[in-house]
């Protein structure tokens, strides 16, 4: 667009009426300035992205707004109306409604249960859930979403939690929305359900503040985008007025030529991973059968498919958390017998996995804790645990993983979703790994972060390691492997080389059957 036009645009913005303005807002957390005087106004029917690494104060910035916390300086306006001071209760109430980061819904509940929480319809003094049931089996009809209203949410995967959420914040015909990352866990054909909801939000004037990581998404769905770093704002702006490498390097504070940085010339070695018709029957789950493949030395091995093809519980099975009906594993031609994660373990078999809340962090824990768990005969000398060199690996790892934390006493719980993900990264790298599998391993992370972990990636892979990667995001799978598998409905319907390489390719067979 001609600078003439952006002018225009911005002219235009200033000419609307704010729902929320942000004015010269600051957060301080012991240690750290998590906000440094930002001010951000949002216009009712638009989408407002809002950019910015990891720690660079978006998520604090949103809680600010939903009413979890209050600004230490600075003023916040809703509707014309100071708000500054709000519960989350009250935000609900004066029409905020807020999709976070890491979701925390109530397992032993329905589908319907969690949408009206709080909200339910009553015949007198008790629940109508008959009618309760009948809304939501009408709004998940609506947004196209595959689940029952008397569903348990712990029947649900990560993917059809995220979509539930969304459920939730439109069920409650609010005027503001905020997702925070709410594409982290969900397939492609879901994002596209999600914006036809967005489009249909803006059309009743319905106000949208959007995070994510995923800059293709970003220039989808934006009318506008704000940047921040290092808490402090940055730029703002119609997305007219931004192209990616412009966007990344007010994200970053530096350019990032590649976000896919696979070095091809790593060379592909001897097998060392192979499993055999590896099948786990309906007492088990049934998720997979007669899956049959191989991993070579430094290669990295794609993984596609859409959500509930199976990817997530075969690698389960393979490290020993859930159960296989049959099949063979072998590494470096001994056959595995693979009970526990402890076995997987011991053969330097590692796996991030995709919920790190649950499988790979102790959140009651401090980071020091956290990074030495899997590898503490690593550090006992003399039968004592050697915290100083816990330390010093742990900072070496900070140093690497760009982890931004102030103390490594920290508690896990209060570092955002992206650090979180690399500590869990951190704490498999120190060890003697040979196989690690990434299930989804830059979920969540920053466009900064997600080109150090790649080049992390390709980093192992000349040393010799060999990788497996789960990834729903297909540039990165494209991007990253050396060969790609895909899956759909619990099988293996295509294996691509990379030279055959191709979204068309991997999408037909995601939806192909066997």
């Amino acid at each position: 667009m001609h600078v003439k036009n952006i002018e225009r645009s911005v002219a235009i913005m200033k000419d609307v009426q704010c729902i929320l303005e942000l004015k010269s807002i600051v957060k301080d957390f012991p240690g750290v300035r998590a906000l440094d005087g930002v001010s951000i106004s949002i216009r009712p029917g638009s989408v407002h992205v809002i950019c910015g690494e990891n720690g660079a104060g978006k998520s604090v910035m949103m809680k600010i707004i939903d009413g979890m916390y209050c600004p230490d300086e600075g003023k916040l306006y809703f509707k014309g109306k100071e708000i500054c001071g709000h519960t989350i209760n009250e935000s609900r109430k004066m029409g905020i409604a807020m999709i976070p980061q890491e979701l925390n819904p109530i397992w032993e509940m329905t589908v319907a249960e969690n949408i009206f929480l709080g909200r339910e319809p009553k015949s007198g003094l008790f629940v109508n859930f008959k009618k309760m049931n009948a809304d939501a089996n009408t709004l998940l009809q609506q947004l196209n979403i595959p689940y029952k209203a008397t569903q348990k949410m712990k029947e649900l995967s990560i993917a059809g939690q995220q979509l539930i959420e969304i459920a939730k914040a439109i069920s409650m015909s609010a005027e503001l929305i905020i997702m925070d990352e709410p594409t982290s866990a969900i397939a492609d054909h879901e994002v596209e359900i999600l914006f036809q909801q967005i489009r249909m939000l803006k059309a009743k004037n319905v106000a949208v503040i959007f995070i994510t990581h995923r800059l293709e998404e970003i220039f989808q769905i934006a009318d506008e985008i704000t940047v921040i770093r290092d808490g402090k704002w940055i730029s703002h702006g119609p997305v007219t007025g931004y192209t990616v490498d412009k966007l990344v390097s007010h994200m970053v504070g530096r350019d990032i030529n590649d976000h896919f940085p696979k070095d091809c010339t790593v060379p592909i070695g001897e097998t060392v991973l192979e499993v055999k018709q590896l099948t786990q029957d309906s007492k088990h789950g049934g998720r997979f059968k007669n899956i049959s493949f191989n991993l070579k030395k430094g290669e990295i091995l794609g993984f596609a498919g859409l959500i509930g093809a199976g990817r997530s519980e075969l690698m389960r099975a393979i490290f020993g958390l859930d159960p296989l009906t049959s099949g063979e594993i072998f590494l470096n031609g001994k056959r595995l017998k693979i009970r526990h994660p402890n076995d997987a373990v011991k053969e330097g078999i590692a796996l991030v996995s995709e919920d790190r809340k649950t499988y790979g962090l102790v959140l009651k824990r401090n980071v020091h804790e956290n990074i030495s768990l899997v590898n503490l005969k690593k550090f006992v000398k003399r039968f004592f645990i050697d915290d100083k060199n816990i330390d010093k690996e742990a900072q070496d790892m900070k140093e690497l993983l760009q982890i931004k934390v102030s103390d490594f006493k920290v508690n896990m719980g209060t570092l955002s979703g992206g650090n979180q993900q690399k500590v869990v990264l951190a704490k498999w790298i120190i060890g003697n790994v040979k196989i690690i599998i990434l299930d989804e391993p830059t979920r969540g992370i920053d466009v900064g972060a997600k080109a150090e972990i790649h080049r992390l990636m390709c980093k192992f892979a000349r040393e010799g390691m060999s990788i497996i990667m789960i990834s729903s995001e297909l540039p990165e799978v494209l991007g990253m492997s050396d060969r790609v598998i895909v899956m759909n409905n619990g099988q293996i319907t295509g294996t691509l080389a990379r030279p055959d390489f191709s979204q068309e390719k991997i999408m037909k067979l995601a939806t192909s059957e066997v």
